[in-house]
């Protein structure tokens, strides 16, 4: 099926997301988005993380976490890697927190996104690094 709204939702949102975290990069990224149901995403999570239960975003970084320490000059596509987001555990999540889908959907891929490019919260410092950034570009987009 092609759903052309969603694919242009994912696209500038994407973009929006990508320029608030490379604002002076002219690069072109490219990254692949798989928006899943429960059953996929925990097959995922377990042949990937082996973790044998449903998650609301998983990514797939296609580059090493030091290609972004260094400046991204190029003329090139970029790819990013995958990301997968389980709609189902998402819908689940905002009625538990009360808050909106927009919302919550855009954070999860931002949330995504900077693991892609190298951002890990694996420990406490590490996690209020990722998200206060994270909460600066969802106020930005």
């Amino acid at each position: 099926f092609n759903y052309p709204k969603t694919d242009l939702f994912l696209k500038k949102i994407i973009k929006k997301i990508l320029l608030a975290i490379f604002p002076l990069n002219k690069s072109y990224f490219e990254i692949s988005v798989l928006l899943t149901n429960s059953k996929n995403m925990k097959n995922l999570n377990q042949r990937f993380r082996k973790i044998n239960k449903d998650t609301d975003v998983l990514s797939f970084p296609a580059e090493e976490k030091d290609f972004f320490k260094k400046k991204i000059i190029s003329k090139k596509r970029i790819y990013l890697g995958d990301i997968a987001l389980s709609y189902p555990y998402i819908v689940k999540i905002i009625k538990k927190q009360n808050v909106s889908f927009d919302y919550y959907f855009k954070k999860m891929l931002i949330h995504g996104i900077l693991h892609l490019i190298g951002y890990e919260h694996d420990s406490l410092r590490k996690y209020k690094k990722m998200s206060l950034l994270e909460r600066k570009i969802i106020k930005n987009i």
